[in-house]
C-alpha cells in the first residue's frame, strides 16, 4: 500500500506555492484599485469599473494550482510504488529531487549480501592460506594440525546466534555462512550445541566489534570470541598450533595477512577460545585468550551497481559509501563496483569509527570502519556543508542517521522495523536501483511543478492583462467573470495536470541537482510567464480591435470571439511550456499522451458550453458565424506563433552570448 503521513504542517513546495499564490493576490487586489480608479477619472460606468475589478480578481487566482500540485505528487508516488519503491509522504518526492550526497552502506545494498567462507587462516601456519572448497570443506590435514580447524569450527557453531533445527534458517548472514562452512566441514551444529550448552553470551556491539559466549564441558568451560582481527587480537596472548598453544608474536605478520585478504574483497572475521576449570567472573574483561585463525567471507558486488554510478555522476550526486568493513574490503569492493578508480590514491577511503572529525569530506568516497554515531556525524556534516543528504540503512543502529538524513532509505526486505519505521523512502526489493528511480522521479516531479505553474501564471497574466487594457481603451468587455472562472478551471486546469503527470525530459539525468533554498520560479521564469502572457494578450486584443474596428460586430459579438480566441490560444499555449533547446515537434510535451486528452477534453466541454443553452446562457455564449470562428481559431494560433518567434530570438541571443564569454 501508498502510505501518505498526516501532516499539520505544510511541506516546503505547499509553502511556496501559497506564497506566490498571496503575492498574485495582493498585486491583483492593487491593480484592480488602480484601473478602477483610472476608469472612475476618465468618466467610466462605475458598474462596468466594478465587473471589471471582479474580473480581474478571478482572473489573477490560480484556482488549479494547489490542487494540480498535490495530484502531480501523489502521482510520483504511485509510479514509485509500482516500481517497488514506497515514499511515506509527499515532502520526500520534492527531497529526491535535490539530493545530491547519498550516504550507503556495503553489504547487500553494493554487495549481493550472500556471504561464503572463501578462505582460511589457521593459527598454525601465519603464512599459509587455505581455500574453502564450494561443496565441502576439508581440515587441511595434510598441511596442518587438525586442532586449529576444529576448535575455529566450534567457535563457528557456539559463538553465534543462528538458530538450527527449523526449516528456514535466519539471521544474520555472516552467523549463516558460518553454520554453512560448519556443515560442510561435517559439523553437526545441534549436536555440538547440546554438548556445549551456553551459559552465557556478550553480544555483538558497533563499538565492540566482537562477541563472545561462555560454554559448559564435560570438563570445565569454554569461552569463543569473534570479531575484528584488531579487537581479537588486542585480547589474545597465545595462539594455538597442532603441538599446541605458544606465545603470539607474529602480530604482524597476522595483520598483513588480514590485510592481504582484505584487499581480495573479502570480509575478514578472527576467532579466539579460552579454556577454564571452573566457571569464570563474566563481569571481568575478557582477557588472555588463544588465537585460533581469520576466516575470509566472499561477498560479490551486484551487477547491476555498476552502471549506476556513471549515471550519478552525470547528475551530479555523489556516492559515499559508509562501512563498518577492513578499509581495504571496502577499497576492492569499491573499486569493483565502479564507485572508486582503481588507480585513484588512497585518500578516497578513509578510515573512522564513532566520529570523523578532522577527516575532509573533499574527495573522499569511503568511509571504513564507521560505527552508527560516525554515519550520524558524517549526515551532520555533508548538511553543514550545504549538501541534501541521502542515507541508506537497515539496521536499528543507522536510526538516528535516517531520522537525521534529509532523505532516509530503508531497505524493505533486510530492513529492521525501526529503521523502516524512521525512514522516508523504503526499496520493497532492497535494489540499489531504485533509488536511482526514486531520484529522477523526484526530479522529473519538481519540473512537472514548475512546467505547470509557468502555464497556470502565464495563462492568468494574459487574462489580467486583456481585461484591464481593454478597460484601460474603452473597448467592449473581452471577458467575462464566468468566462474566466470558466477559463481557470478547464482550459487552465486540465493541460496543467496533463504537465504534471508528465514522464520527464529523457536528459534529467544529466542536469545538477536543483537548489532546495531556490524558489519554484527564478528570474528567467518570470521573465517567461510576462512574455507569454503578453504574447496571449496581443493576439486575444487584437481579435477584440479587429472585431470593433474593423469588423463591426456587436459588444456580445466581439465578448465571443475573444472568448474562444483565448480558449485556443490557452490550448496552445501547452506547446510552449518545453524549454529551450527543446525541438518543437519532439519534446516531452508533445509525446505526452495527457496533453493531448487534456486538449481534446477542454474542447469538448467548451462545445459543449456553446451547444447547451443553459451553459452558454451563464457563460453569456451566443451563437456566431463560422467565420468568427475561423477567425477565433487564426488569433489564437497566432499566438503560438508569436511566441515561438520570442523564443527563436531569445535562444538565439543565449548562444551569441555564451559564445562570446568563452
Amino acid at each position: 500500500q501508498l502510505g501518505i503521513q498526516s501532516r499539520a504542517d505544510l511541506t516546503p513546495l505547499e509553502r511556496k506555492l501559497r506564497s506566490l499564490s498571496i503575492h498574485l493576490i495582493w498585486l491583483t487586489i492593487g491593480l484592480a484599485v488602480i484601473i478602477g480608479m483610472l476608469g472612475y477619472l476618465r468618466g467610466a460606468d462605475v458598474v462596468h469599473m466594478i465587473e471589471t475589478g471582479l474580473a480581474l480578481s478571478i482572473a489573477a487566482i490560480p484556482e488549479g494550482l494547489p490542487v494540480v500540485a498535490t495530484i502531480a505528487l501523489a502521482r510520483g508516488m504511485l509510479r514509485l510504488s509500482r516500481r517497488e519503491v514506497i515514499v511515506k509522504d509527499l515532502d520526500a518526492i520534492q527531497t529526491l529531487g535535490a539530493t545530491d550526497v547519498i550516504l550507503t552502506d556495503k553489504t547487500g545494498t553494493l554487495t549481493e549480501d550472500s556471504l561464503q567462507a572463501h578462505s582460511l587462516i589457521l593459527g598454525s601456519s601465519a603464512r599459509k592460506t587455505y581455500t574453502v572448497a564450494k561443496d565441502t570443506v576439508q581440515p587441511p590435514s595434510l598441511q596442518a594440525p587438525e586442532a586449529p580447524f576444529n576448535m575455529l569450527g566450534k567457535a563457528a557453531v557456539l559463538c553465534n546466534n543462528v538458530k538450527t533445527g527449523g526449516a528456514d534458517v535466519t539471521g544474520d548472514t555472516l552467523e549463516i555462512a558460518l553454520l554453512d562452512f560448519a556443515g560442510r566441514a561435517g559439523m553437526n551444529a545441534d549436536r555440538l550445541r547440546e554438548e556445549y550448552p551456553e551459559i552465557w553470551e556478550l553480544p555483538f556491539a558497533a563499538e565492540r566489534k566482537y562477541m563472545a559466549t561462555l560454554h559448559q564441558t564435560s570438563e570445565g568451560f569454554v569461552l569463543f570470541a569473534k570479531g575484528a582481527f584488531e579487537v581479537i587480537d588486542r585480547l589474545c596472548d597465545k595462539v594455538l598450533k597442532g603441538s599446541g598453544a605458544i606465545p603470539f608474536e607474529e602480530r604482524e605478520q597476522w595483520q598483513k595477512n588480514v590485510k592481504d585478504l582484505a584487499s581480495s574483497g573479502l570480509r575478514t572475521l578472527a576467532f579466539a577460545y579460552k579454556v577454564f576449570e571452573k566457571r569464570p567472573d563474566t563481569t571481568r574483561p575478557i582477557e588472555g585468550l588463544t588465537f585460533l585463525g581469520i576466516m575470509g567471507f566472499l561477498d560479490p558486488p551486484r551487477a547491476d551497481v555498476k552502471p549506476l554510478f556513471e549515471i550519478y555522476r552525470r547528475a551530479g550526486i555523489r556516492v559515499v559509501m559508509v562501512t563498518g568493513d577492513h578499509p581495504a574490503t571496502a577499497r576492492k569492493i569499491g573499486e569493483e563496483v565502479g564507485l572508486l578508480d582503481p588507480m585513484s590514491a588512497g585518500a578516497e577511503v578513509v578510515q573512522g569509527g564513532s566520529s570523523v572529525e578532522g577527516s575532509s569530506l573533499q574527495g573522499v568516497k569511503v568511509f571504513a570502519r564507521i560505527l552508527p554515531e560516525g554515519k550520524l556525524d558524517l549526515v551532520k556534516r555533508y548538511q553543514a556543508d550545504g549538501h541534501v543528504v541521502g542515507m541508506i540503512g537497515d539496521g536499528i543502529n543507522d536510526v538516528p542517521a535516517l531520522r537525521k538524513a534529509d532523505i532516509g532509505i530503508a531497505m524493505g526486505i533486510r530492513g529492521t522495523e525501526a529503521a523502516r519505521e524512521a525512514s522516508d523512502v523504503i526499496l520493497k526489493d532492497d535494489s540499489f536501483n531504485a533509488i536511482e528511480l526514486a531520484i529522477r522521479q523526484g526530479r522529473v516531479v519538481f519540473a512537472n511543478i514548475r512546467q505547470f505553474v509557468i502555464y497556470l501564471l502565464s495563462c492568468n497574466l494574459a487574462e489580467i492583462l486583456i481585461v484591464a487594457l481593454a478597460a484601460l481603451s474603452n473597448l467592449p468587455a473581452p471577458l467575462l467573470p464566468m468566462q474566466i472562472l470558466f477559463l481557470n478551471l478547464v482550459t487552465d486546469v486540465f493541460p496543467a495536470l496533463a504537465l504534471g503527470l508528465g514522464k520527464g525530459e529523457e536528459d534529467i539525468m544529466d542536469r545538477p541537482p536543483r537548489d532546495p533554498g531556490r524558489p519554484v520560479l527564478e528570474q528567467k521564469d518570470w521573465g517567461n510567464i510576462i512574455a507569454y502572457g503578453l504574447g496571449i494578450s496581443m493576439a486575444v486584443l487584437g481579435s477584440v480591435i479587429y472585431g470593433y474596428y474593423v469588423a463591426g460586430l456587436s459588444p456580445e459579438s466581439i465578448n465571443n470571439l475573444a472568448f474562444y480566441t483565448l480558449v485556443v490560444a490557452q490550448l496552445a499555449h501547452v506547446f510552449n511550456i518545453p524549454g529551450s533547446g527543446s525541438s518543437f515537434f519532439r519534446n516531452e510535451v508533445i509525446r505526452n499522451p495527457y496533453v493531448w486528452g487534456a486538449i481534446l477534453l477542454s474542447l469538448g466541454i467548451t462545445t459543449l458550453a456553446y451547444v447547451v443553452p443553459a451553459m452558454a446562457r451563464v457563460l453569456g455564449l451566443a451563437h456566431i458565424s463560422p467565420m468568427l470562428f475561423m477567425a477565433s481559431i487564426g488569433f489564437g494560433l497566432g499566438s503560438l506563433i508569436l511566441i515561438q518567434v520570442f523564443k527563436m530570438f531569445r535562444e538565439k541571443h543565449e548562444r551569441k552570448n555564451g559564445n562570446e564569454s568563452s
